[in-house]
């Protein structure tokens, strides 16, 4: 499954029989099938647990095991994408996702090694705000992302198979700029709130410059509702 399409089921962008859903997921596809690693980052905050609470029910829908870390446990349920689940949650896969509330950096990077074998998806909520780190430290920003980075890597390694990583960050775009030169990631998704209350997604891909895309929402009471989904080429 393409991480763009697990966060934002592309289903609910689009009309059921309307043409642009395959047209735009064929796009996603042929484009970015790379894609294994990706950051969501920007200041609206209180839409990226849901996103990645998003992300994890698209996975397990699929059978894969995921593991997610989160500094504060959660109280309810995040909001959801419109439609995307069951009315009841308890045959959504639940069973495959676990939740770890885990205090440091270090403590996460030792949970995701001595348990390589139990997981197919990594989802870290907050990554920046665990207390090894001062967000106005470049350096700290850095190495944080590059020991994320290499634990990948490694755990790659160990499972001879897909591993994906997804992880969230309340960070201005301008601090992230030395990790996206470093490719870091495959992929950011800089989220901006607009003054009406809805949120535009804009999605970088850090190898592919001349292209991006973009999804704009809104949240409601109990659940994430799309309003429409768009692909931008830019010549070179």
């Amino acid at each position: 499954m393409n991480i763009v399409g697990a966060i934002f089921p592309l289903g609910n962008f689009f009309n059921q029989n309307n043409s642009e859903k395959t047209c735009f997921s064929e796009c996603l596809q042929a484009n970015f099938p790379f894609a294994r690693t990706c950051l969501i980052r920007g200041d609206a905050d209180q839409c990226f647990r849901s996103l990645l609470f998003q992300a994890s029910l698209s996975y397990a829908a699929i059978g894969k095991r995921v593991y997610f870390y989160t500094p504060i446990p959660f109280q309810t349920i995040p909001s959801l994408v419109h439609s995307l689940i069951p009315t009841s949650l308890s045959t959504a896969n639940l069973h495959l996702i676990q939740f770890h509330y885990l205090l440091t950096l270090v403590e996460i990077h030792k949970h995701l090694i001595s348990n390589s074998n139990n997981y197919d998806i990594i989802i870290i909520d907050g990554y920046l705000e665990y207390p090894l780190l001062k967000q106005e430290d470049l350096f700290q920003i850095i190495s944080a992302c590059a020991l994320l980075k290499d634990t990948y890597e490694y755990l790659k390694k160990l499972h001879e198979k897909d591993l994906v990583l997804l992880c969230s960050c309340t960070c201005a775009e301008s601090s992230m700029a030395n990790v996206e030169e470093r490719a870091l990631f495959d992929l950011a998704i800089d989220i901006e709130m607009f003054e009406d209350g809805d949120y535009n997604a804009k999605i970088n891909f850090f190898s592919k410059k001349n292209i991006s895309c973009a999804f704009r929402f809104r949240i409601g009471r109990n659940e994430i509702l799309p309003l429409y989904a768009t692909i931008e080429h830019q010549n070179k």
